[in-house]
C-alpha cells in the first residue's frame, strides 16, 4: 500500500535548480517536499558541466529582455554573500575572450561598449547592480603573455574579464538543500513520478511508494522536465536536449593556467575553453552534439575535440598526459534555430498552481535569483507567503537518502 504525504509545494527535481528553489522557499510558513529519482543531490546536469559562474561580460551575451539575462545578471551580486553564508569555495579566475584577428576585436569592442553602458546606464535592459562588476580591459600581446606565460602566440591581445568565478556545482547544491532541509523542507530520493492527477484542484503525485498530495508543483525536474509536464497535461514548452562532453584534466597542469581562456567559435557549435576548476584542476571542451538523452557514451571524437581546442591555446602543454577523466551530461536549450537560449520558467495557461523550470545553459549562475523568481510567480497567481520568524540562512542539516 502506498504511503501519503500530504504537503502545500511539491519541488520535482533535486538538482542546483530544485534546491535552490528550495532553499528559497523555506523562508516561509508553508510545508515543501522535494523528490527526486535518482539517491542524492545534484547527480545529473548539476554534476556534468564547466562550473563556471557567469559574473560579468558572459552575462552580457545574453539576449536584453530574457529570463537568461535578467537571472544571471541579477545573481551577479548574489554570489559572494551566498558562498559566505553556505560556506562553499567560490574562486574568482576572470577570463580571457581572445583575439585572433580584427574580427574578433570588433566584436570585443561592442562587449566592451555594452559592458561600459551596463555599469552606467540605468535604463540599459542589462543594467548591472551597482558595485558587483569589476571593470573590463583589453590586454595587448604583451599584457596577455604575462597573464598567461604559455598561451600560444598565434593570439595578440584579449579581452580580459575579470569578474568570472568558478565554484562546485554540486556542493553548492548540496549547500541550499541542507540549508533548506534545515528550515523544516523534506527530500524524498529513490523517488520516480509516474503518474500524476488532478482531484479537487490539487495535485496526486505517483510514484512506486508514495502518493504526495499537493497543493502546487514546481516541476524542475531537467531533462525530464518533458516527460514531468506531459504527466499533467503541463507542457507549454519545448526543448533540444544537447550532449555535452568535457575532458578534466589533473592540477599539475593546472598550475599551468590562470584564467578561463576562450576563442569564438567560427563553424562549428562547439565550445573552445579551457578554465580552471575551484579546486585547482581544469576542464575542456565543450562538444556538443543532439542525440537521444539514454547516450551517454564518451566518444573518442569529443575527447580529442577538448585536447585540440586546449593545444590550440596552449601548445606547449602536454594535455595527453594529464587527463583525470571525461563526461558528458544534457542540457535543455530552447530556441536552438535562432541561438537565442532563453529559461523557461512560468505557469501554463491551463494548468494553474504548476510551475515549469527548465534552464540549461548557465543555469548554475542563475541559480541564486531563480527561488526568488518562483516567489514572484506565485505570488503574482495569488499565493500568500507569510516569512517564517525563525528562519536561519546559514544553518545546514545533512539530507540523507
Amino acid at each position: 500500500m502506498l504511503e501519503t504525504i500530504n504537503t502545500d509545494i511539491s519541488i520535482i527535481g533535486a538538482g542546483i535548480a530544485g534546491s535552490a528553489i528550495a532553499r528559497e522557499l523555506s523562508k516561509y510558513d508553508l510545508s515543501i517536499t522535494v523528490i527526486e529519482q535518482k539517491n542524492d543531490i545534484g547527480l545529473e546536469g548539476t554534476t556534468t558541466n564547466h562550473a563556471l559562474v557567469c559574473q560579468g561580460a558572459d552575462s552580457l551575451t545574453f539576449r536584453p529582455g530574457t529570463l537568461h539575462a535578467e537571472l544571471n545578471i541579477k545573481s551577479i551580486p548574489l554570489w559572494p554573500k551566498l558562498a559566505e553564508e553556505l560556506n562553499f569555495k567560490f574562486r574568482r579566475i576572470g577570463g580571457l575572450w581572445l583575439i585572433r584577428d580584427n574580427s574578433d576585436f570588433k566584436k570585443f569592442q561592442k562587449m566592451y561598449s555594452r559592458a561600459f553602458k551596463s555599469s552606467l546606464d540605468p535604463k540599459s535592459p542589462l543594467l548591472i547592480p551597482e558595485g558587483s562588476f569589476m571593470p573590463l580591459k583589453f590586454l595587448n600581446k604583451k599584457e596577455l603573455k604575462n597573464a598567461e606565460p604559455e598561451i600560444s602566440d598565434e593570439f595578440f591581445g584579449a579581452l580580459y574579464d575579470p569578474n568570472l568565478a568558478t565554484v562546485n556545482p554540486p556542493e553548492v547544491a548540496k549547500a541550499y538543500a541542507e540549508n533548506a532541509k534545515a528550515n523544516g523542507t523534506e527530500f524524498l530520493f529513490n523517488t520516480k513520478i509516474n503518474n500524476i492527477k488532478r482531484v479537487s484542484g490539487k495535485f496526486e503525485l505517483y510514484s512506486d511508494k508514495y502518493i504526495i498530495k499537493t497543493g502546487i508543483v514546481i516541476n524542475a525536474s531537467g531533462i525530464e522536465a518533458d516527460r514531468i509536464a506531459e504527466l499533467a497535461k503541463a507542457r507549454d514548452f519545448s526543448y533540444v536536449p544537447f550532449k555535452g562532453t568535457i575532458v578534466e584534466f589533473d592540477d599539475e597542469l593546472g598550475k599551468m593556467i590562470n584564467h578561463e581562456t576562450l576563442i569564438l567559435p567560427r563553424g562549428t557549435p562547439h565550445m573552445q575553453l579551457i578554465s580552471p576548476t575551484y579546486d585547482g584542476k581544469l576542464r575542456a571542451g565543450i562538444y556538443l552534439e543532439m542525440t537521444f538523452r539514454s547516450n551517454k557514451e564518451i566518444k573518442d571524437y569529443a575527447i580529442k575535440h577538448a585536447i585540440n581546442v586546449s593545444k590550440t591555446l596552449y601548445p606547449g602543454l602536454p594535455f595527453e598526459n594529464h587527463i583525470l577523466k571525461s563526461f558528458t551530461g544534457f542540457m535543455a536549450m530552447t530556441n536552438p534555430d535562432t541561438g537565442w537560449h532563453d529559461f523557461v520558467i512560468g505557469i501554463p495557461e491551463f494548468v494553474p498552481n504548476w510551475i515549469n523550470v527548465i534552464l540549461g545553459p548557465a543555469g548554475v549562475s542563475a541559480s541564486p535569483m531563480l527561488g526568488k523568481k518562483v516567489v514572484e510567480i506565485l505570488s503574482k497567481s495569488g499565493v500568500r507567503f507569510e516569512e517564517k520568524k525563525n528562519y536561519q540562512p546559514s544553518i545546514r542539516k545533512e539530507v540523507i537518502s
